[in-house]
């Protein structure tokens, strides 16, 4: 059997939920384990979001414009960051979650974004010190071309040029 349909947890099917159980539990207890929690949070915050679920998809105005894994998550998280915040346990948190209650599209563009950076970060630690230092102040931080080449020392802007281009070829060979 696949993935639960969201016309089976509409109808309250209860192998539907056992599969929820089986596919998205262990991601689910792997970010409460995370982030300062216990097996027994893990289980409490998956029952809640199955609470959640039973009490909103059979309503007629639920659409999920995600996959069912992505909203398990999302609420999920929200559960646990919700009740870390509460209980004042927020300094072990994992600081690529936020503790705002978002919308699902919000918290979908914010995982891309952190898919993104997570990205630039894997490249950067391959560079080195120098290029990672040219390439931030040029495209993250904005400098201008004339402020960097007094920065950096460079005699003329055809040397900032051969090092942006060895920089940016530098990132792509890593990337």
């Amino acid at each position: 059997m696949n993935e639960p349909t969201v016309s089976a947890l509409r109808k309250r099917d209860n192998a539907a939920y056992t599969l929820l159980y089986t596919f998205y539990y262990p991601t689910i207890a792997g970010f409460v384990k995370k982030n300062s929690g216990t097996d027994a949070d893990a289980e409490d915050v998956f029952q809640e979001t199955i609470i959640v679920l039973l009490d909103k998809v059979p309503k007629e105005d639920f659409i999920l414009t995600s996959s069912i894994k992505t909203y398990i998550f999302a609420v999920a998280s929200n559960i646990w960051l919700k009740r870390l915040r509460d209980a004042r346990r927020i300094t072990k948190l994992d600081a690529s979650y936020e503790l705002e209650d978002m919308t699902l599209a919000e918290w979908e563009e914010k995982e891309a974004a952190t898919v993104k950076q997570n990205a630039l970060q894997r490249i950067f630690a391959k560079l080195t010190k120098h290029c990672v230092i040219f390439l931030t102040k040029t495209f993250l931080a904005g400098v201008s071309r004339e402020q960097l080449i007094e920065e950096m020392g460079y005699r003329n802007s055809h040397t900032f040029d051969n090092q942006k281009y060895k920089c940016l070829d530098q990132a792509r060979k890593n990337s």
